[in-house]
């Protein structure tokens, strides 16, 4: 497949909007926006609750709101929906922040291909919503727990065609469950495919995004495509971007933290970073990103790029298959 010649086809067939990301110095993360496909917007900054215990899911849940977070990335797999639900109804009932103020995320995970409405439906239960503003498929792979391993001791998939899949995740935003629908994990082939046969095109893509294993020919192709980008592990937790010398020396020059200088690495790549912290100053640095990386910065942080041995989310280990040949 040749996607830079497919592309204006693609645009032409599907009459997708490219997606927009507004980037300014001058302003305040909480001001941005980027726009989706479907005509919809979500902030430019989020979130996110993955690996945060759930009797610290409160105080997440309130700091992030009073550091000015309106994007939280949540996932059934995470493990922390109905703390995370308590504690978004609390943060309601106070007046702080009213639903219709924050952009709620989840996520469809692998074992529950099969059922997608009712893994939904328990994720809303859980959440005590209406509904989210995006629901995504946490997985390029769904697995089948009920049969069991193979011959060979490897997870079995679901017999789901990905575009039936992709039918039931439409019906969720017809029957209101959501009003985006998106996908996590999906390489530049799955997307493509979804774009040829969705009645409501993917509008994001959640990817594993920091410098040294910046998915630098996936992520700006599903930009291409108008397909937003969502980066998680933006900071290369485990990995060395943190101490990266053209960050270190963007830190000093700006006189702004490490952490500071990848997200906003990422939002100037056009990507909306899933940050996270239960450390209140941390949380609110993480978010004032009002300076901006010049173009020598820029390219010396793409140039950090370590391949697939910087990966910190190892899915082909995790579902037994090739993911990444």
């Amino acid at each position: 497949l040749d996607t830079m010649e497919e592309e204006p086809v693609l645009f032409e067939r599907l009459q997708i909007p490219r997606t927009t990301h507004r980037v300014s110095s001058s302003l305040d993360t909480m001001d941005m926006s980027v726009k989706l496909n479907d005509g919809t917007s979500m902030p430019s900054i989020a979130f996110g609750f993955w690996q945060i215990p759930p009797e610290q899911c409160s105080a997440a849940i309130e700091g992030a709101v009073d550091a000015g977070y309106r994007c939280l990335d949540f996932a059934a797999i995470y493990g922390n929906e109905a703390e995370c639900g308590e504690a978004l109804a609390k943060v309601f009932a106070s007046g702080k922040v009213k639903r219709e103020d924050l952009y709620i995320v989840t996520k469809l995970w692998a074992t529950d291909w099969h059922q997608v409405g009712a893994a939904c439906s328990e994720s809303l239960k859980k959440l005590q919503l209406e509904y989210v503003d995006l629901y995504l498929v946490h997985s390029a792979v769904g697995i089948d727990t009920c049969a069991g391993l193979d011959e060979k001791g490897r997870k079995i998939r679901h017999n789901i065609p990905f575009h039936i899949l992709w039918q039931d995740m439409e019906e969720l935003v017809k029957s209101g469950k959501t009003r985006s629908i998106g996908v996590s994990n999906w390489s530049c082939l799955q997307v493509a495919d979804a774009l040829s046969y969705a009645t409501i095109p993917p509008a994001v893509n959640q990817l594993e995004i920091h410098p040294t294993y910046s998915c630098g020919d996936l992520a700006p192709w599903c930009l291409s495509v108008g397909v937003a980008v969502m980066a998680y592990c933006p900071l290369g937790s485990g990995k060395p971007d943190m101490t990266l010398e053209p960050v270190t020396k963007a830190a000093a020059r700006f006189g702004v933290s490490p952490a500071q200088v990848l997200l906003r690495w990422s939002l100037q790549r056009g990507y909306v970073p899933v940050t996270k912290s239960v450390n209140p100053d941390r949380m609110k640095s993480n978010r004032t990103l009002d300076f901006e990386l010049s173009a020598e910065e820029m390219q010396a942080l793409d140039a950090c790029d370590g391949g697939l041995q910087m990966k910190i989310c190892d899915h082909a280990g995790e579902f037994g298959l090739p993911l990444y040949c």
